[in-house]
């Protein structure tokens, strides 16, 4: 009776266990938990991500240009909420897209002071979004990585400096500009209108030589930050 009485105590403990590393993982993501068809429970895996991917969140920016709108997921990042406060303080809006590359980048200036934030290990891949390093600080411009693809050049620059096996296939799959790692802090990625930020890129400009300077700059008419549970007309 004894070892039988020992044997539950040591059952129940273990059940106990169980029930709260299954609390903390589906706390953490690891899984999803689903009422099925009549009324039964479906446990739906979640791929875990790898460091280098930009986490989708709830959290959005809206920046509405002349030739179109584009909403950007923001990561969960100090850098992210950077930029939330600087769109909210309305410094976008004196600002343009005045460089622009096709099949590259396209860059908006603001007039603002360098600032301070935590580098991301986040990927520049196609339709990343980040601030440029100047130094150890972070500049108010942001661009987005138009770059749909990868070069020869920036394979052989992954290889030459030691991107592991899974990070260049992931950049092959996603595109980018893997060079500018190191050089820049990613915080979000496009949700919707790559379509515009390509058309921008595509804006008549002076070439590399010049800079990427467009004719004329392309304005942001509206910048603004979506909460979660928010909606928009």
């Amino acid at each position: 009776m004894k070892k039988l009485k020992t044997l539950g105590i040591i059952m129940g403990a273990l059940l106990v266990l169980f029930v709260a590393a299954f609390a903390v993982m589906a706390a953490l993501g690891i899984f999803t938990v689903e009422t099925g068809e009549g009324g039964g429970i479906s446990f739906n895996p979640i791929v875990m991500k790898k460091n280098w991917e930009i986490p989708l969140s709830e959290k959005t920016a809206v920046i509405k240009t002349e030739k179109g709108e584009i909403k950007i997921a923001l990561a969960d990042c100090e850098a992210a909420e950077k930029f939330s406060e600087l769109a909210k303080s309305g410094i976008y809006l004196e600002s343009a897209f005045d460089t622009v590359a096709e099949d590259l980048f396209i860059s908006a200036s603001a007039n603002g002071e360098s600032f301070e934030a935590e580098m991301t290990s986040y990927a520049c891949v196609y339709g990343a979004v980040g601030f440029v390093l100047e130094g150890e600080k972070a500049a108010p411009d942001f661009f987005i990585v138009t770059k749909n693809g990868l070069s020869g050049l920036s394979e052989s620059f992954m290889t030459e400096q030691g991107f592991d096996e899974e990070k260049i296939a992931f950049y092959k799959e996603n595109g980018g500009i893997p060079e500018y790692e190191g050089k820049v802090i990613i915080f979000g990625k496009v949700l919707s209108g790559m379509e515009t930020a390509e058309k921008i890129a595509k804006t008549e400009n002076s070439g590399y030589t010049g800079g990427y300077k467009p004719a004329e700059a392309v304005k942001i008419i509206f910048a603004g930050i979506i909460e979660p549970e928010e909606t928009t007309e």
